[in-house]
């Protein structure tokens, strides 16, 4: 399969020079033109849409590299940032600011011996996660966001919960579309 899918764009290339050929024979350069525009248009389209999937996507991970006790209602705070694309991450008060509008995937995931918490967006808890006996805790949700929107991971009351660290405990999120 990967083969065919490697092939597949050498023989739309070919094509289009053999179009590009019989238009030069015929002496009709409005054709050809038309469709050298047509293919500088899509490929600058292309290349946009690209720049914005690598570059300039809001995207953010983070997680906590200690084990770390929370006190009752205590926002998460993951201090190893490993993706921060526009720092829309603030890893001294846990918070993830919306850049732009649109449809993200929003995920969490912690270690702890047993520990409720929920994704809180503008100040109301949304999704909620739980974990006991040493287990994963995860919450994953597609949402739709405005600019400006304030989203972090806040713990749902007990004291002195402690939270895996060493990676195993983190927070992301990215845009999936406009």
């Amino acid at each position: 399969m990967t083969s065919v899918v490697s092939i597949f764009p050498m023989i739309v290339v070919i094509q289009i020079a053999q179009i590009f050929a019989v238009c030069k024979k015929e002496s009709d350069t409005g054709f050809s033109e038309n469709l050298l525009d047509l293919l500088c248009k899509s490929r600058k389209q292309q290349t946009q849409i690209n720049g914005l999937s690598r570059k300039t996507r809001p995207a953010f991970t983070a997680s906590l590299t200690h084990t770390k006790a929370l006190g009752s209602y205590e926002v998460m705070k993951f201090d190893k940032i490993w993706l921060n694309n526009g720092g829309i991450f603030n890893p001294n008060t846990g918070v993830f600011t919306v850049p732009m509008n649109g449809l993200y995937l929003v995920s969490s995931s912690y270690g702890v011996k047993q520990l409720h918490c929920h994704l809180v967006k503008n100040g109301q808890s949304n999704v909620g996660a739980y974990g006991k006996e040493y287990s994963q805790g995860t919450l994953n949700a597609v949402m739709n966001l405005q600019k400006d929107d304030k989203l972090f991971i806040k713990q749902d009351g007990g004291s002195d919960e402690p939270v895996t660290g060493a990676h195993w405990s983190m927070f992301s999120a990215y845009l999936i579309s406009e």
